[in-house]
């Protein structure tokens, strides 16, 4: 999981948004997997690979931190 947060700019356990369609999800990449924080988080299915496959593919992306 450490390559794929950095093809993002991003290092494991380090908080960022992501806009898919007109939602924004807070996330992190964690040594073993992806992890969502807040609103899909469901403890009946779990969502986050289906998030991972959206930024993957360009369907979601990373908010730019503001400054």
């Amino acid at each position: 999981m450490a390559q794929v947060a950095a093809m993002f700019g991003k290092k494991l356990g380090e908080r960022f948004t992501i806009i898919k369609g007109n939602k924004k999800l807070d996330a992190r990449f964690m040594r073993y997997g992806f992890d969502l924080m807040g609103a899909y988080e469901n403890p009946y299915v779990d969502l986050d690979f289906y998030v991972l496959m959206d930024l993957l593919t360009g369907r979601a992306e990373i908010m730019e931190d503001e400054k």
